[in-house]
């Protein structure tokens, strides 16, 4: 059967079982704890958690290059971020 959308398909009637969203969160936690950190502590800047591996296009751009990169990326998070808050509101009004 399917799921309803948004946050009715954690509190609703019809809801996915709580045993599977202990699951997801369970699961999300072991990536930050784990993957999703600078473990090896060589990060360039805060957010970068290649950990050493990842070094192809990286080291051939300058420093400019690198910081354009950065910017074009911070931007399309919060163009990402603002979209899904386009969502979230829809859903609530519709």
């Amino acid at each position: 059967s399917s799921f309803p959308n948004g946050l009715a398909a954690i509190l609703g009637d019809n809801a996915i079982p709580k045993e599977g969203v202990q699951q997801i969160l369970i699961f999300i936690g072991i990536l930050e704890v784990t993957l999703m950190s600078d473990w090896t502590e060589s990060a360039e800047f805060p957010g970068d958690l290649r950990n050493g591996t990842f070094e192809g296009a990286w080291n051939k751009w300058n420093d400019k290059q690198k910081l354009q990169k950065r910017a074009v990326e911070l931007n399309n998070g919060r163009a990402a971020m603002m979209g899904i808050l386009g969502l979230m509101v829809h859903e609530e009004i519709v």
